[in-house]
This record gives C-alpha cells, structure tokens and sequence, in this order.
C-alpha cells in the first residue's frame, strides 16, 4: 500500500515527463509570405526549430498560409499532414469563405486585409491543435509561450474537472488529480524555457516540490469540499477545476517573478 495511492511508479514516469526535451520535428511553416511568418514565430528563439521546406509528416505541427482559395500544393501539404495526423493550422489572408480541406474550423486563422500577422491568435490556434504535447516547443520559441501556457492551464483545469466529477468513489481521484496537476506543474516550467533536468536524480528531485505542492493542494480542497453547504459530483468537478487552476496561475507567477529576479 503506498501512501495517499502515489507509488515509485508513478515518482519515475513524473521525473521521465520532467525530461522531455525532444520534438518530432520543426515547426513547418509554408505557403504565401512563409518567411515573414516564419520569422516572427522564432523571434528570440531557435529559428532552427521554424522550417519553410519539408515533408509535413515529419514536422511537430504544420502552419499553412493561403491567400484564398488553396492551390493544389496547398492542399498537398494539407494532406500530407492529415494522414500523418500532424496538427495543422491554416492562416487565411484572402476571401474567408474559402473551404479548406483537411483543417478543422478552430483551427483557421483569418487575418483581415490590411493587417500584419496575428502572432498571439495563430500561437492560440497552435496551442489548440498541439495540446499537452507542446511544452518542449512553446520552451524554445518564447513567441508561443504565453498561449501554450493559458492553453495548457485550461486543459489541465478541465481534466481535473472531469475526473473529480466522474468518479464514483469518494477520495479515488486525490492521486489522479495530484499526479495531473504534477505533471501540470512540469509542463509550465519547461514552457518557462527552464532547462531540463540533466539525469535521473536530478529530475526526480525537481518532481518532489511538485508532487508535494498538488498533494497538499488536493488534501486541502477536500476539507473545503467537505465544508461546503452543498454537495455533489457537479460541485466537486468546479471545486476540482478551480483549485488546479489556481494552483497552476500561483506557480506561474512564482516562476515568472524569480526569472526576473
């Protein structure tokens, strides 16, 4: 029996997680004005990481910027990221009623005439159809940062919503949650650009404090749950959901104000 259900196991894949440094590629960013875009999404990053020529299938994610309807190497490079299921986001600077195949909705950005590219939307759209996944990314292109890290808060506070609302069993889903908002707690400090941990002591002991800070936070929002005058599954997914994101913004601060300091 280990304590609170939290084992060794769990500890290594927590300090494995606190390792992810590799991409499966570059940031591919092709079609009309590519560069330019190519360009301000590295900026103050590695612009090595941002590539304009290459097969889509071998890239982290897929930018593709079409001026109206898509051309037939536009929709090549489109489905080729499809069927290599690489996150795809399309970046219209033409007539908006244009279909795109292969790309879902959410993740067309539409810039209106006129204007220069809209960084912090196509970051959004990026962190969107990356998800969880894209920590090591968002570390080393800094124009990505702040989307990747709302993006990633978001997720987290709707998993833990989830988990806390759906399960059965009282006091069953404290490990999940705490080894969640862990893993939560790593991603944002590798999106920070916080170099990773060099070897396997090292990032079990940066997996401590975090570990340490999700399970007091569970074991506390338990108490509070246990206090308030109206109980239920619904009640426990907010509560749930509100102390991760709680937890994670605090976390974040505290990063932000010793990178400064």
């Amino acid at each position: 029996m280990t304590p609170l259900g939290i084992g060794p196991r769990d500890v290594v894949s927590l300090a494995r997680h606190a390792q992810r440094v590799d991409l499966p590629g570059p940031l591919l960013v092709g079609g009309v004005l590519a560069e330019q875009l190519a360009h301000a999404l590295s900026a103050g990053g590695d612009r090595a990481l941002v590539a304009t020529t290459g097969d889509p299938a071998h890239a982290v994610a897929l930018v593709r910027v079409l001026a109206g309807a898509p051309t037939p190497e536009d929709e090549s490079q489109l489905r080729a990221a499809s069927r290599a299921l690489v996150p795809t986001v399309a970046v219209q600077l033409g007539d908006s009623t244009a279909p795109i195949p292969y790309v879902q909705a959410l993740d067309v950005v539409y810039v209106p005439p006129g204007t220069g590219f809209p960084i912090e939307e196509i970051a959004a759209a990026l962190a969107r159809a990356i998800g969880r996944d894209g920590a090591p990314l968002a570390a080393r292109l800094p124009a990505l940062r702040k989307e990747f890290e709302r993006r990633r808060l978001f997720d987290a506070a709707v998993t833990a919503g989830a988990v806390a609302a759906l399960t059965r069993q009282k006091g069953a889903h404290l490990p999940v949650l705490a080894l969640s908002q862990a893993r939560l707690l790593s991603d944002l400090t590798t999106i920070t650009g916080a170099s990773a941990p060099g070897d396997p002591r090292a990032a079990a002991e940066s997996v401590a404090p975090r570990l340490g800070a999700a399970v007091a936070t569970g074991v506390l929002s338990r108490s509070l749950v246990r206090r308030l005058p109206v109980r239920g599954r619904l009640v426990d997914g907010a509560v749930a959901a509100a102390v991760t994101l709680a937890l994670g913004f605090a976390f974040s601060r505290i990063g932000s104000v010793r990178s400064r300091s």
